[in-house]
């Protein structure tokens, strides 16, 4: 059987279907379109292909009565929903039809023709300007209860039928204001062009490759792993993934749950299903680089063992030393997440012989301290490193004097310097003031972007020439109310004030008292601070700074 062509309608009614339905094998991953960057255009424009008939790439399907595990799709995705795995009862049912390329474009079908997608509707405009940068193609997401004149949603276009496609169209013209003649003609071109894609059944938009019927599983997996085509490509964590999920179908499903732990434990910090995966890969194969094709099927069950006990582990490591130590509340605050996993290492092998993190021996945890400081703020995020400093991870004591010999032998600085200090400032006001945490809060390009107040103004009126406070010694976190409230004053006059002085409780590293003559001179204080907060590297983590 060769390839078969087949409208949106038809392709979307198969979907989850109580008869000869379409759904997702096991070894399939996650959907991903629903969370990725701008996720709502690149929807719109796979919608907007559909309505001009350009190809979108094949589906390939495979209908087999063999037991092979399977989900449904989902009907309201929202980021982070995984789908569900059906009853073991069901899937040796004969009518299944798996899809193994083509998850992505069907789940974005299903939920915004039918449903939701992260709470938004997907709608048309049906009187859009061409020239209109915000409506680049006519569709764009909606709030459910919102009415737009003019606009179709699609969920609602998707449920009528044939009989409905004059009274419905009427209904919306009748919304309107009075139309031109060449808006009138607009409007009835677009609308009959939208419902003969979306609604009718003579086009034929999409197309789809039946396998075999005959072929065995390891075969079509075989298939579904070399398949590397459609929107997002898979990568070696999607592959090794589904070579896992062939003995374990909910293996993917309990890392991503337990990813979730990780975030609620230390109040928003992301470590992936996928980072997890490469842990276990550093566990098992002694490497940060994930091959499937490496991965011995002896292997298998180690990972699936290792996936299955994690959890807990890793839930130690996060709350007790990210959260509980340093107040880490946001992945940015650590940018080289590599050079962690050691330390993590180190903390899952102890939790094997029963130790948590509150029980290790104090010298370890120290030294933990340092290592983590000084991999961050000196680049010791290699993988060759990484490897290797796991490879020394042999008893209960942390190795940092034989990992600082492997930065030695790699010309990595091992001492800590001033200036490397200043020029990570997030992170290292993180461990400076471990007992503040951080305000999330996000800017236009949605990065994390913690609120720091520059305790010498930068805009201090009567401001001396050559006023250099731009620098971490001048730097405090603080809530976005307080830096907003304290602006341009000169942080004397703040903090003598009677009315703002309590504000002072929230800074760090600040002189004895109000008289000190520090306050005198930005230089003066800048230089004092520095001393201090050097000082704190000292006697808080025994690391001297140069």
């Amino acid at each position: 059987m060769g390839f078969q062509t087949i409208s949106v309608k038809e392709a979307v009614n198969n979907v989850n279907a109580n008869s000869n339905g379409w759904f997702l094998p096991a070894v399939q991953r996650p959907y991903v379109w629903g969370s990725r960057y701008e996720s709502e255009k690149y929807i719109c424009k796979l919608f907007d292909s559909i309505l001009n008939g350009y190809p979108i790439g094949t589906l390939i399907v495979w209908n087999t009565d063999k037991k092979v595990p399977y989900r449904e799709f989902m009907n309201e995705y929202e980021d982070g929903r995984i789908a569900t795995l059906v009853d073991s009862d069901l899937w040796e049912r004969a009518d299944k039809w798996l899809v193994y390329d083509g998850q992505q474009r069907l789940q974005t079908l299903y939920s915004c023709l039918k449903y939701t997608l992260n709470k938004r509707v997907l709608a048309y405009n049906l009187l859009y300007k061409n020239n209109d940068a915000d409506e680049e193609y006519g569709f764009e997401f909606v709030d459910k209860s919102t009415e737009h004149p003019g606009y179709v949603k699609l969920p609602a276009l998707f449920s009528k039928t044939n009989d409905e496609k004059v009274s419905y169209r009427k209904k919306i013209q009748n919304s309107l204001p009075v139309m031109s003649e060449e808006e009138e003609t607009l409007f009835e071109k677009r609308f009959d062009k939208l419902w003969s894609v979306f609604v009718g059944t003579d086009v034929k938009s999409l197309a789809y490759f039946p396998i075999d019927k005959t072929w065995n599983e390891d075969k079509v997996n075989d298939v579904f792993q070399r398949l590397n085509t459609g929107g997002v490509p898979l990568s070696g964590a999607d592959l090794l993934f589904s070579k896992i999920k062939e003995y374990a179908p909910s293996f993917e499903e309990n890392l991503i749950e337990v990813s979730k732990w990780i975030s609620e434990v230390t109040n928003g910090y992301a470590f992936s299903a996928n980072e997890i995966l490469q842990l276990i890969n550093l566990i098992i194969k002694g490497t940060t680089r994930i091959d499937a094709s490496k991965v011995k099927s002896e292997e298998i069950t180690q990972f699936k063992k290792i996936g299955a006990s994690i959890g807990e582990p890793l839930k130690d490591f996060f709350g007790e030393f990210f959260y509980k130590t340093f107040n880490i509340n946001n992945s940015a605050i650590v940018s080289r997440k590599l050079a962690v996993l050691p330390l993590i290492v180190f903390s899952y092998q102890n939790y094997q012989k029963g130790k948590k993190m509150l029980n290790l021996y104090p010298d370890s945890v120290k030294k933990m301290k340092q290592y983590f400081i000084l991999s961050q703020l000196n680049d010791w995020n290699t993988q060759g490193f990484v490897e290797g400093a796991t490879r020394k991870i042999v008893d209960d004591n942390f190795p940092l004097d034989e990992i600082k010999e492997i930065a030695q032998e790699k010309n990595r600085i091992v001492d800590l310097r001033a200036e490397t200090l200043e020029c990570n400032v997030w992170f290292t006001l993180k461990v400076l003031m471990p007992n503040r945490l951080y305000i999330n809060q996000k800017n236009t390009t949605g990065r994390y972007k913690p609120e720091l107040d520059h305790i010498f103004p930068m805009k201090l009126k009567g401001r001396p020439e050559n006023y250099d406070v731009d620098i971490l010694w001048n730097f405090q976190p603080v809530a976005g109310k307080t830096n907003l409230l304290k602006s341009n004053i000169h942080p004397h006059d703040f903090f003598s004030n009677e009315d703002t002085k309590a504000h002072i409780s929230e800074y760090d590293f600040m002189p004895d008292d109000l008289s000190s003559d520090e306050w005198n001179d930005h230089v003066s204080f800048i230089a004092e601070r520095k001393k201090r907060m050097i000082g704190f590297m000292k006697s808080q983590y025994d690391i001297d700074v140069i």
